[in-house]
């Protein structure tokens, strides 16, 4: 069968990063598949090796035989169903407790709808989606996922214990609580260190700011580092490697693919009991954050397609808490986080999603 793939691939966001995984697997398979990039021009080569660049240009010269498949992997508002294609399917997510109003009619034009978590099930069904939605894990290259290898150089002492945070700097990540938490809960006497990597250096002043509002005086507080850049996967892979747990209070995920990444690099992980991530995430295998309750969003900074939804309020107090117990049961620690990575390659692992990919697929060729 002839598939076209339309999305981003060129850039180090979360999307682009499936869309390359999902790109080879059907090229794997044997289909005969079309990269239709979105990426805007400056966004090109960004976090990616010039293996992979090299990779999706290829798959953008392919030549389909036929319109059998249109596969659109992108945010619902940028999608759209191709009436020029026998098949549409939609791939999305969403992490709040609903979907916005205007993407139902966009994804009701699809055939059918793929997202990464029941959770998106749920959210989707009750915003109003009636084509049929299917379960289809989020893709990553469970190979390139190994715990022995290059560890990031930081500008810290080699034996503090390194909480390390990943996220795009948006009030939904939770930033502000993880910094209350981090600089509530400890001091200079404390050996810790907080390692927040965003995407660039324009994140970072809004990230200074936040810091630097906090009332404990400078003298008292732990140490914070910051890294403000993209990576490619390898890069990314040796920060993991190079720090100890992981944390991050979303307020709400899709699926949370630094979570998931921290989890299947065994590192102990703190992160909330809501949406996406509690697809995968449990008592014995991380640390999830208690929720005090679900709040309406309002004046929303960076999205406002958010306002009017719902999302979580962790627990700050729990986070502390958290936090706290994993710095002080380090060896624990380290056993929850060989059973995360355990467990989610069992579940999760590419070989499994990619039979699910293929079963959903193929059911078309009789169409």
């Amino acid at each position: 069968m002839n598939i076209l793939m339309k999305g981003f691939f060129y850039n180090g966001k979360g999307y682009a990063e499936g869309n390359r995984v999902l790109l080879h697997m059907l090229h794997r398979s044997g289909y005969n598949v079309k990269a239709l990039p979105r990426d805007f021009n400056r966004e090109r080569k960004i976090a990616l090796t010039d293996k992979e660049y090299r990779y999706i240009r290829h798959l953008e010269s392919t030549a389909l035989t036929s319109n059998d498949i249109f596969l659109n992997r992108d945010v619902g508002f940028r999608m759209g169903a191709r009436p020029d294609f026998r098949v549409n399917i939609g791939h999305t997510t969403f992490e709040t407790d609903r979907i916005p109003a205007d993407w139902v009619p966009i994804l009701n034009k699809f055939d059918e709808v793929w997202v990464q978590c029941r959770f998106n099930i749920k959210t989707f069904r009750d915003s109003g989606v009636k084509v049929p939605l299917r379960f289809i894990p989020y893709f990553f290259d469970d190979k390139r996922y190994v715990l022995k290898g290059d560890e990031m150089q930081l500008p810290l002492r080699e034996d503090s214990y390194k909480f390390l945070s990943v996220f795009q700097l948006c009030e939904r990540k939770g930033y502000d609580l993880l910094i209350r938490a981090y600089l509530d809960e400890f001091g200079p006497k404390d050996d810790t260190a907080l390692v927040i990597k965003v995407r660039g250096p324009d994140e970072t002043p809004r990230l200074i700011r936040e810091l630097e509002a906090h009332s404990k005086p400078a003298s008292k507080r732990p140490t914070v580092h910051i890294v403000d850049r993209m990576m490619p996967t390898p890069e990314l892979l040796s920060l993991y490697r190079a720090c100890d747990a992981f944390v991050l209070p979303t307020r709400g995920e899709g699926w949370g693919r630094p979570i998931f990444e921290a989890m299947i690099m065994a590192m102990p992980t703190i992160a909330t009991d809501w949406s996406g991530q509690a697809e995968y995430m449990n008592e014995r295998n991380s640390y999830p954050v208690e929720v005090e309750r679900l709040v309406r969003i309002k004046n929303n900074p960076d999205y406002a397609m958010y306002n009017g939804h719902k999302w979580a309020e962790p627990s700050v107090e729990d986070l502390r808490k958290k936090m706290r117990h994993v710095y002080e049961h380090r060896s624990e620690a380290k056993a929850v986080g060989k059973r995360a990575l355990k467990e989610l390659l069992e579940k999760y692992n590419m070989a499994s999603v990619e039979r699910k990919v293929k079963a959903e697929l193929e059911k078309f060729r009789k169409r």
